[in-house]
């Protein structure tokens, strides 16, 4: 029997992105969270509890036996089938979701960097991490079945506790030792430094400086790896995080644009309506309309850095 917790959009000001399911595969095989479907981007957390999980794709399968995690970006073309007697979660995450669990901390970039990547980690032995991340799903749970305020805050502080024990669990150190560049790394310490001063409104010759190189090769990294410089990527983490704040807090605009390191409110008005085409005071009051709030909500995002 399976056991499904969602939560339905209402006349809240988004759509909370999560979804989780508790399957129990029975007597026949069965495929995975494959009738979630979020606008945007969208990652999914499975955790194989027993049995195993064959993960099919187009040229190959890859078999995954119980007690471990998967975490991937999900693809429409790679399915899950869990074997006959198996049992697990399947936590599929939405990208605004994902994006206010990583938040802005100095240790953000290497979590989001981790969570580009597609992993499976053994549990066996790993009995910390097992009870972390177990702990962690049981409470999304008990939210998602509750809806009780701040639903949202306690679901991203759970998933950002589950992303942090993989992250000392050493699954971003088999990552870079698999697939990392020069290139890929001087972008990983230009996000570290951008999250951890992006209030202080750096210039790129002055994150190019901390990152002993020239502005001149930190345009070009930018712009071959990503397709956008280093001050379209500013610009564009500067309007996710107003974003943010216009929909989620209850700061005035002088209060915001204070936080965010503008020198006065009609700046951080001509800047946030030049990047989005809309006044930051009209995009608060268009996010709480539900017909254009997931509109809206998408306009800026910075999960396609690597």
């Amino acid at each position: 029997m399976i056991q499904e917790q969602t939560r339905v959009s209402g006349p809240a000001p988004y759509q909370t992105t999560v979804h989780a399911e508790a399957f129990r595969s029975g007597l026949y095989d069965r495929f995975l969270g494959g009738l979630v479907d979020f606008s945007g981007r969208t990652w999914q957390c499975i955790m194989v509890s027993s049995g195993s999980i064959t993960r099919l794709k187009s040229d190959s399968e890859e078999h995954i036996a119980a007690p471990a995690i998967v975490w991937t970006p999900k693809d429409v073309e790679v399915r899950n089938r869990a074997k006959a007697g198996s049992h697990g979660i399947v936590l599929t995450i939405g990208e605004s979701t994902l994006t206010n669990a990583i938040g802005h901390k100095p240790e953000a970039a290497t979590l989001r960097l981790m969570s580009e990547r597609e992993f499976n980690l053994t549990l066996d032995a790993k009995s910390d991490i097992t009870q972390t991340l177990s702990s962690c799903l049981a409470a999304i749970f008990r939210e998602l079945e509750g809806e009780q305020t701040g639903m949202d805050t306690v679901i991203e502080a759970q998933i950002r506790i589950m992303l942090v024990a993989l992250w000392r669990a050493g699954v971003n150190e088999m990552i870079n030792a698999a697939s990392y560049k020069g290139s890929n790394l001087t972008l990983e310490r230009f996000r570290h430094l951008l999250e951890a001063h992006l209030r202080e409104r750096w210039t790129v010759q002055r994150f190019a400086s901390e990152l002993h190189i020239s502005p001149d090769r930190l345009h070009d990294i930018c712009s071959r790896t990503l397709g956008r410089p280093p001050q379209r990527l500013i610009q564009d983490r500067l309007v996710v995080e107003a974003q943010t704040l216009l929909q989620r807090s209850h700061q005035t605009l002088d209060q915001i644009a204070d936080y965010l390191g503008f020198r006065s409110t009609p700046q951080f008005s001509a800047f946030f309506k030049a990047q989005t085409g809309i006044p930051p005071g009209a995009f608060r009051k268009a996010i709480r309309q539900k017909d254009r709030s997931e509109e809206l909500a998408q306009t800026k995002t910075y999960a396609d850095w690597p």
